[in-house]
């Protein structure tokens, strides 16, 4: 099985190095989807009508003409016998839907696009994409559950894939480094921690007893047979003849412990994540080892699809760690993470959502793992009222309404406004989480519970776990802060869909629980905000979350930052995300700056410290007893860097429109490579603080940018293109905005020349 899975791997790879190494020419288009699957070819479409989107080419677009082929000769041919759309007057490059005549399932068609620029000047054809189409028919049982299927590739071979996600499958790591010890014993490192598993050739001169060790931490060339907490360490024992001979580890099938935990699909061989890996002979009995391999199990993963640099080192380093825990962590095929659970959790997914957007052009699998998570909910209620944000970021992120209308009126129930009791907020403990109200939200088990952040106070946790001695009351402002967010989020997904009822009740409940927020949370005296009605305990994440969500009065604002700031990294990991995003949009850089690159026990430096090659489930095992090596809910600076520290984020649906504000604090140097559907934004700054700022940038065909750099003193000098411009001075940043294309901007403190605001 193992040697059909890397030979399939080398084909998906293969396949993927090519569209990284080998990109269109400026003039044609490029970074084809369709139905949001950059390789479509791997998967099944089970949309009768599939989407197709494509990147500009750099001249812009002002028409575009589509055809689909119903075989490669066809399309070679330019012959689009099952549709051709002609040429269609539209900047349209996203999620343009197929309008031919019905498709046929469990078939193969091919799809290319040209366009044509603002001179009227037509584009060369785009390379030509292959999709297939399943079974238009096949009852799920739940809507938009995604099962195993084989696929025919065009070699003639087979492979396993998803319906409307890509695949995963094995690559094969070599070690980068080997050891004999004294004792015989063979040490291997495969340089980071995969799900994986591993195979071996390996000689004998006689018959005997091997045994072979895989683990996630080692020491002086040896792997710690003792880890703590949930640090991986196993043993298999092997009987070996004389000669050679080629093995591979059968590692026991995971056993699921909770009541959404995912085995491994049969037709692949079980995994488990190590870094290390030893062959342990009999006494006296060496043995020689010509091949070994760990073969590491991903969804599809484009290594090249961003990138990170800039003048600390540490900060690189954490950016690294991040990124590569997005992608190990997808073994499953979704965002079920973690070696112990296997089973996604709204609050985790929504982290590696985010955080996958950042660092690769993929949108499917965030998308299966929003589907699966509406029906299939867990137990904390603010992770419950995640799903809103899971949906809001996937519209943002690919500029595409078809999931928030499809899944509209099962979104709307995970507001959890059935919790809302007469005084505008919502709780769990005032009798309102009947059977009704939990079938709305497609949760089958116990009641639900608010968790603040995990893990909470316990015997094993007396001062408090990760919730800052969190003070939980009948009515908790960490979960009524999230409650709003989700109702404001409705809201908008209630205007963008037409539903003007629905989106005028959402924006008045959102203003009630404002409101009440503000009436029942605050302390009159300190400024700032309690963890519930009625505590006079004020910690950590009551105030974030009311920072990171807008609910701050402008006159409790500065007490309440300084609080926040006055606590250090007071939470866990989960926690640590919402914190960042708040220190960030309330223009904390240099606070921020210095809790992402902190060298205490609370931070990513620990976990690359301790030996980690993924993001650990908490700080450090001393904070949770069964910590774990590969949990990607800790990987949140793989988003935060580029959308806060770098600012890139998208004003617009799609990046059509975007803001770039660099928040760089007393960072010298940075450069970014950032995908997104519309394709790749590049930056890169020259800090000077307090004197000057320079920034390089590049934005795709047929968008826009509002740009804004740090004001280095109240008189600056601003130039666009070596040309200088008059921008607009707000909150210690001036702005202005760019067009598509590359473009030099800088600003330079000048005590000679008066800023006059437009």
């Amino acid at each position: 099985m193992i040697r059909i899975c890397v030979l399939y791997t080398a084909i998906l790879l293969g396949a993927q190095l090519c569209v990284a190494q080998t990109p269109a020419g400026s003039d044609t288009p490029a970074g084809l989807l369709c139905n949001l699957l950059s390789h479509p070819e791997l998967s099944v479409i089970t949309d009768r009508r599939p989407s197709f989107g494509w990147i500009v080419p750099a001249g812009g677009q002002t028409a575009y003409r589509i055809l689909v082929s119903s075989s490669r000769e066809a399309a070679l041919r330019r012959d689009g016998d099952v549709w051709d759309s002609g040429k269609v007057k539209s900047t349209q490059s996203l999620h343009v839907v197929y309008s031919g005549s019905d498709l046929k399932p469990a078939q193969s068609y091919r799809w290319q696009v040209c366009t044509w620029n603002g001179e009227d000047k037509r584009s060369p054809f785009s390379a030509i994409q292959r999709f297939n189409t399943g079974n238009w028919n096949r009852v799920r049982t739940w809507k938009g559950e995604s099962r195993p299927v084989q696929i025919p590739l065009d070699n003639d071979s087979t492979i396993w894939t998803f319906e409307n996600r890509h695949p995963i499958s094995f690559r094969t790591v070599s070690p980068v480094k080997s050891v004999q010890r004294e004792t015989g014993v063979l040490f291997f490192d495969f340089g980071k921690a995969a799900f994986a598993t591993a195979s071996f050739t390996v000689t004998s001169p006689e018959s005997q007893d091997i045994t072979i060790r895989i683990g996630e931490r080692a020491e002086n060339d040896t792997i710690n047979s003792h880890p703590e907490g949930g640090v991986i360490y196993r043993e298999y024992p092997f009987s070996l003849q004389a000669g050679t001979h080629s093995r591979t580890l059968d590692i026991p099938r995971f056993t699921a412990h909770y009541a959404h935990s995912q085995t491994m699909h049969a037709h692949l061989p079980e995994v488990i994540p190590f870094r290390y890996m030893e062959i342990v002979p009999s006494d006296d009995m060496p043995v020689t080892v010509s091949r070994i391999e760990q073969h590491a199990l991903h969804y599809l993963f484009n290594d090249s699809a961003a990138f990170f640099s800039s003048s600390d080192t540490l900060l690189n380093a954490i950016y690294e760690l991040c990124r590569y825990s997005v992608k190990a962590n997808t073994f499953n095929g979704d965002y079920a993470a973690s070696q112990r659970e296997r089973m996604m959790y709204e609050a985790d997914c929504y982290i590696h959502q985010m955080s996958h957007y950042a660092v690769d052009r993929e949108f499917a699998i965030a998308r299966y793992s929003l589907e699966n998570m509406i029906y299939h909910a867990t137990w904390p209620t603010e992770w419950i009222l995640h799903i809103p944000l899971m949906a809001w970021a996937d519209y943002m992120h690919t500029g595409d309404t078809s999931l928030i209308a499809r899944y509209y009126e099962e979104i709307k129930p995970k507001t959890l406004l059935a919790l809302s009791g007469e005084n505008h907020l919502i709780s769990t403990r005032t009798g309102l989480q009947t059977e009704e109200m939990r079938t709305s939200i497609h949760y089958s088990q116990n009641e639900l519970r608010d968790i603040v952040d995990w893990p909470q106070s316990s015997p094993a946790y007396p001062n408090g776990g990760e919730t800052d001695a969190y003070d939980f009351r009948t009515y908790n402002t960490a979960v009524n802060a999230f409650h709003y967010r989700a109702l404001t989020l409705v809201a908008q997904m209630a205007e963008i869909l037409d539903k003007q009822e629905d989106a005028l009740f959402y924006r008045d409940m959102a203003i009630q629980v404002k409101e009440a927020f503000n009436r029942h949370f605050i302390d009159p005296v300190t400024g700032i905000y309690t963890d519930g009605a009625e505590s006079d305990h004020s910690s950590l994440h009551a105030n974030m979350f009311a920072l990171a969500f807008g609910l701050v009065p402008d006159t409790n604002r500065q007490s309440v930052i300084d609080f926040i700031k006055s606590k250090g990294m007071a939470c866990g990991v989960y926690g640590a995300n919402y914190l960042f995003e708040a220190l960030y949009d309330a223009g904390e850089a240099r606070y921020a700056l210095d809790l992402l690159l902190s060298r205490s026990d609370r931070s990513w430096y620990n976990m690359l410290h301790v030996g980690s090659t993924m993001t650990t489930e908490a700080w450090d095992s001393k904070y949770k007893a069964n910590n774990g090596w590969s949990h990607a809910w800790s990987a949140s600076p793989a988003h935060i860097i580029p959308r806060k520290l770098m600012g890139v984020e998208p004003l617009t649906p799609g990046f059509e429109k975007m803001r770039i504000k660099p928040q760089p604090a007393t960072l010298q140097k940075a450069a970014i490579r950032l995908p997104t559907i519309r394709g790749d934004v590049r930056l890169s700054f020259d800090n000077h603080p307090g004197e000057s700022f320079a920034i390089e940038v590049e934005i795709p065909a047929n968008t826009t940018a509002e740009v804004w750099l740090p004001q280095p003193s109240e008189e600056y000098t601003l130039t666009v293109d070596h040309v200088r411009r008059t921008g607009i001075s707000e909150r210690g940043f001036v702005g202005t905005e760019i067009a598509s294309g590359k473009h030099t901007l800088t600003i330079a403190g000048n005590r000679k020349i008066k800023n006059s605001k437009p």
